[in-house]
């Protein structure tokens, strides 16, 4: 019970921080860290070799967008005003009082753990907030991660499907590609 609401403030905490702050390494630091969460919340439900397939995929994606975001954020790193800051910070305070009012109603419809209900809520609510807020690619190829993220949790609590975990490992890999690509991070690289 106490380790079920240690991963509860933790999943608050990490969708605050990246909610907050700008810089790619903070960023992509709480993506890897929410990956390890969801791996660590399915891996209580699902055998280990279908569980690491989603840890390493999403670590695989998060070392790619990570290499490009290396390689092209010299110059587009920006400094977000203070009341953007808040703003964003209440608005996920809003989202996990709404997610803490209605997870037990919900948890009625849909039979899974409180716990991964509530943390696949808040990646879920955390990716729709980050992605509709951006306007660069990898910015909202993370809030879709996230997003995925939160669905990913919901989801393997109610099926258990080896060809599902291989769809999304290979979503999740699509997405930080088409998002690098994009980014303009293969154009950069190469031999003279």
């Amino acid at each position: 019970m106490i380790l079920n609401s240690v991963f509860i403030f933790i999943s608050i905490f990490l969708s605050g921080v990246i909610l907050i702050f700008t810089d790619w390494r903070w960023k992509m630091a709480s993506l890897a860290a929410i990956q390890l969460i969801c791996f660590i919340l399915i891996l209580q439900i699902w055998p280990i070799a279908l569980a690491s397939v989603k840890l390493i995929s999403g670590w695989m994606g998060v070392a790619l967008m990570s290499a490009t975001m290396a390689s092209t954020t010299d110059s587009r790193n920006y400094e977000m005003q203070t009341s953007a800051r808040v703003f964003k910070l209440m608005l996920a305070a809003f989202s996990w009082i709404v997610i803490a009012a209605s997870v037990e109603r919900l948890n009625s419809w849909l039979p899974i753990t409180y716990t991964n209900l509530f943390i696949g809520l808040v990646f879920f609510f955390c990716g729709i907030f980050y992605f509709s807020q951006e306007h660069e690619i990898n910015g909202i190829a993370i809030g879709l991660l996230i997003f995925l993220s939160g669905f990913d949790v919901i989801y393997s609590s109610l099926e258990g499907s080896a060809l599902v975990t291989g769809i999304y490992g290979l979503i999740i890999i699509l997405v930080s590609i088409i998002s690098s690509y994009l980014q303009g991070g293969f154009s950069q690289g190469g031999f003279d």
